[in-house]
């Protein structure tokens, strides 16, 4: 049986198949955010707390075993990008904590620019611009062609009259 990609939204989220909801939504460039969040925390078995707080993470296994390493990194990247869309910047910020926490070997340090970015984004949406600001000009220094960065660091300075 093939899933997927190649399926429809619809019915892989009848089917309950969170991972390759996420894959679809990815793959065809969709913005859902609502249902990011909603798939992305069952499939990485995040409940959360009272306060809104990520309590309880889990490593699932899928018909197919364990989650792939660069797959959870990938889901937790977009649930942290889908969190911050709905205004969730506590479900957000434990994402970017665990995309380099419980991982051997991660890719994802403290110092990649993957980590930097959604820094940035969750700096940015907790109101914290001066810090936002600071991060994306590192990016910046390091790769002077980080679009992401310029349009974030742009973002910040128009939203900001004045400065």
């Amino acid at each position: 049986m093939m899933t997927g990609p190649e399926e429809d939204l619809p019915t892989l989220i009848a089917r309950q198949d969170h991972l390759n909801v996420l894959r679809y939504i990815r793959s065809h460039k969709l913005r859902k955010p609502r249902t990011v969040v909603t798939h992305g925390k069952l499939l990485l078995g995040i409940s959360e707390g009272d306060d809104g707080r990520s309590s309880h993470i889990s490593h699932p296994t899928g018909r197919r075993g364990r989650l792939e390493d660069a797959e959870r990194l990938a889901a937790l990247e977009q649930l942290c990008v889908a969190s911050l869309d709905v205004g969730n910047l506590p479900l957000a910020e434990s994402c970017l904590d665990r995309m380099h926490a419980g991982l051997p070997n991660s890719p994802v340090t403290k110092e990649s620019s993957r980590y930097r970015k959604l820094l940035g984004m969750c700096l940015e949406a907790s109101g914290d611009y001066d810090g936002a600001t600071a991060v994306y000009d590192e990016l910046l220094r390091d790769n002077p062609s980080n679009a992401h960065a310029a349009k974030r660091k742009y973002c910040i300075l128009a939203s900001q009259p004045g400065r």
